[in-house]
């Protein structure tokens, strides 16, 4: 996946919440774009790390493991658009 999707969700504002999924299947949700990390920086991702506080919990994504990501449209709550999947 181009990681410019990711950025661009990143950087929205306003910002709405998205999802990661992953190729095994799994989905990680980024509320706030406080909670997400991308490690040394933009131009060399090694990993991509999104922190939850309620529960306290993270992820840890390797870039190459990303299948794409979602956001729900405003309102919906059902998954909404996929951009970049």
């Amino acid at each position: 996946m181009e990681l410019n999707a990711l950025y661009e969700a990143i950087d929205a504002r306003p910002f709405r919440p998205f999802t990661i999924e992953i190729i095994s299947g799994r989905q990680v949700t980024v509320s706030h774009p406080d909670n997400i990390l991308v490690l040394p920086n933009r131009q060399s991702v090694r990993m991509i790390q999104v922190f939850h506080t309620d529960p306290w919990e993270w992820a840890l994504i390797w870039p190459d493991g990303i299948a794409g990501l979602f956001q729900a449209a405003p309102g919906s709550g059902n998954g909404g658009d996929r951009p970049g999947a």
